[in-house]
């Protein structure tokens, strides 16, 4: 290792950091987290990383990420159960017709392929993949006498059918997949064309949206029926857990399965069943009782504290704290179909500009996020700055555009135009965050003038009341979006082909189309750039949306907790690796 060359550029903690990692001290994984952490970006990283020559394969090393690494076993301990505190309700464990995906889907499934420890693209269940010169074709190897927990065959027939089905049901797949011309399957291996080019073709098939359910199960248990009893009752897929319990509300059990035959994964060490005998999630929407929970003894681990919680957590010697860059997003939907409200860019501009975004990340996130100011984060590779001339905090420039819009302020100080009263309701997930977003919301619109009043629902009811047709959907609602690869996802949250779902805002706006057509037919990474930048400043002078804040993605555990370590470019573990060492 050149560690002068560390230190002159780094400092003196890098280097000691690096050479720790070069004496295995910790892994891979926990290295990059260390630094990205630290606030080093995923390039900078990369460069450090690759200094350190003599673990650069991870070769026997453990990845552990104990405070002040204290001395621990480091040979797996089996057996135990890991407690988590989850702060959302618990997901439907069904790939094709679930809302939203939490961390059981890295337990009970596997996808084709996954994140790589420097965001590249690797095999999970495949063994391999290889894209075609022109990028029309994609065919990923899929290993043989594979089974999935119920003894189901998982060849390449049954995987290709199941993405089909994704491509052609799910919410998100209908919508992620437009260039895509379908899935097909020779001998053992399965066959992705494309109708163009697309450069991210293959990110959505990283998340649990795509996660590889046995398509046979699925099809037993009701398919796309309503009542089907799949992701509820059973859940077949192929990772290292099986689904054993599933309570909304309430909590989500899986235990080991005895038959895994190890990740194909290149950073996962553990290439057998998993240590642990089972994982409890358990819904804890509220972040204090999570973080006291924690500090008890109750919990192992937690997702997401309360920020004002975090100083004291990170200063228990028997916990670590663990933050990353997050692809996140807090966003209000605005539904055009009440035109009487966000029907013109001038109004929606006004209730922009009333919004204190940096007052938001300072006090309600503790300085732990990013003000945001168009569609995507600045941890986007593609991120544009010129986004933050649009949406500044300006409380006169908001009142001026909303009296430029025809808004004229009553006796009581609330706006009133043609008769109709600027008051809408506003829903909002009964989540601790959220929950604090929104009242702050309401009370920055209030001193414009306008009433938003808040609604706080569950998680279920809060995706109906977005998912509506016309009307029938939420005049406004606040919504927390997580997405490994935004620049696949967050296109759809302006595109009119995505309404009502996930197009919550009904927002029609052309040059917005014009913009994800451009980039959907991008042959070149730099083509791709310019239309992903032409899509930001459209999206933040149009507003289909109100952006807020993105925040850092935090985890606690416990220092027993051995090798649970979510990364910058995969925010779920990787349960397989993980051991409790008690």
């Amino acid at each position: 290792m050149s560690s002068s060359w560390i230190e002159d550029q780094y400092g003196a903690d890098v280097a000691q950091l690096a050479a720790d990692y070069e004496a295995k001290k910790f892994g891979r994984r926990s290295f990059l987290g260390k630094l990205t952490a630290a606030g080093f970006s995923v390039g900078a990283a990369a460069s450090i990383l690759a200094a350190c020559g003599s673990s650069s394969s991870d070769s026997g090393s453990t990845d552990t990420v104990a405070s002040g690494d204290a001395a621990a076993s480091t040979t797996p301990k089996a057996g135990g159960q890991l407690r988590e505190g989850y702060p959302r309700d618990v997901s439907k464990h069904d790939p094709v017709t679930t809302n939203w995906y939490d961390p059981a889907f890295s337990a009970i499934y596997e996808t084709i392929v996954t994140d790589g420890l420097e965001g590249d693209t690797v095999p999970q269940f495949a063994t391999a993949y290889e894209v075609s010169a022109d990028g029309l074709t994609y065919t990923f190897d899929i290993p043989e006498g594979r089974v999935s927990h119920s003894g189901g065959v998982m060849g390449a027939q049954q995987v290709s059918e199941l993405l089909q089905i994704i491509k052609d049901t799910s919410f998100i797949g209908g919508v992620s997949t437009v260039p895509m011309e379908g899935y097909s399957f020779e001998g053992n291996k399965v066959i992705m064309k494309m109708k163009n080019a697309w450069l991210g073709a293959i990110n959505p098939h990283k998340t649990g949206y795509w996660a590889l359910a046995n398509v046979d199960t699925w099809n037993a248990a009701g398919g796309k029926d309503p009542k089907s009893t799949y992701g509820t009752d059973t859940a077949d897929g192929t990772g290292p857990f099986t689904h054993a319990e599933w309570v909304p509300g309430s909590h989500t059990l899986v235990n080991k399965w005895d038959a895994y035959p190890g990740s194909n994964t290149p950073y996962v060490t553990n290439t057998g069943a998993a240590y642990l005998d089972s994982i409890r999630w358990s819904v804890i929407t509220e972040g204090g009782q999570r973080a006291t929970m924690l500090e008890n003894g109750e919990l192992d681990t937690l997702l997401g504290p309360n920020y004002a919680d975090l100083e004291r957590l990170k200063s228990n010697a028997d916990l670590t704290v663990i933050q990353h860059p997050e692809w996140s997003g807090y966003m209000l939907s605005m539904n055009r179909d009440y035109p009487e409200f966000f029907g013109d860019k001038l109004t929606r501009q006004g209730l922009s500009h009333a919004l204190n975004r940096q007052g938001m990340v300072d006090a309600i996130l503790f300085g732990n996020g990013d003000a945001t100011y168009g569609p995507f984060p600045k941890t986007d590779r593609q991120y544009d700055p010129k986004v933050e001339t649009y949406n500044t905090y300006d409380v006169e420039l908001a009142k001026s555009n909303l009296a430029e819009a025809g808004w004229v302020a009553g006796s009581d100080g609330v706006l009133t135009r043609k008769g109709v009263r600027f008051e809408f309701e506003y829903v909002v997930e009964d989540e601790s965050t959220q929950k604090l977003v929104s009242e702050v919301v309401a009370q920055q619109f209030k001193e414009v003038g306008v009433v938003a009043k808040l609604r706080v629902v569950d998680r279920a009811v809060a995706f109906q009341e977005q998912s509506g047709e016309g009307r029938e959907a939420a005049p406004m609602a606040l919504f927390f979006w997580l997405w490994p690869v935004p620049l696949d996802i967050m296109v759809i949250f302006g595109s009119s082909e995505t309404i009502p779902v996930p197009n919550f805002s009904h927002a029609i706006e052309p040059t917005i189309d014009a913009a994800i057509t451009e980039w959907r037919l991008a042959g070149t990474p730099e083509a791709a750039i310019a239309a992903s930048s032409k899509f930001q400043t459209e999206w933040a002078d149009t507003l289909p949306y109100l952006p807020l804040m993105n925040q850092y993605a935090t985890f606690v555990h416990h220092n027993y907790v051995k090798n649970w370590a979510p990364f910058v470019w995969n925010l779920y573990p990787l349960y397989n690796d993980v051991w409790l060492d008690q």
